[in-house]
């Protein structure tokens, strides 16, 4: 375990598949780790819903709709990749985007309609890291907590 870990937060986002269900995932590679989420389903169609949030996946069975997820990453490396797989592909564009202290983008990737996923390979420095005490902060601010 290193000594010191970065934190920076990732979120997933689709609005509107209109006609079906699908599975989402984001694997990092090793040297990665997922930690606290959360995520927001606006469903327009009829099926089983699975959230997953593990250190090394965040998993996502969602029914036609938007979706809208977040979770912390926990790193010592200087570079976060992974891949993000789609099945079936949808028909909306799915947007994968890293931040960084205070909410700030720090990259981006758009999985277009229709394809079923990709590779995302994103150099991060240290002085852009969110700090341990803003992290649930700046979570909550990307994927806002439910309201009874």
């Amino acid at each position: 375990m290193p000594d010191r870990y970065l934190y920076y937060a990732l979120t997933l986002v689709t609005n509107g598949s209109s006609t079906i269900a699908a599975y989402y995932a984001v694997t990092p590679t090793s040297g990665i780790q997922f930690s606290q989420g959360g995520v927001t389903i606006i469903p327009t169609g009829n099926s089983a819903t699975m959230v997953n949030v593990y250190p090394e996946t965040l998993q996502i069975q969602a029914p036609a709709g938007s979706i809208n997820a977040g979770v912390t990453i926990a790193t010592a490396a200087s570079q976060i990749a992974g891949r993000v797989a789609i099945s079936p592909p949808v028909d909306c564009a799915v947007v994968v985007t890293l931040y960084g202290a205070g909410g700030q983008q720090l990259d981006q990737m758009i999985v277009d309609p229709g394809v079923g996923g990709g590779l995302f390979d994103w150099s991060v420095d240290a002085a852009n890291a969110i700090s341990e005490n803003d992290l649930a902060g700046v979570l909550r601010g990307l994927v806002p907590p439910a309201t009874p």
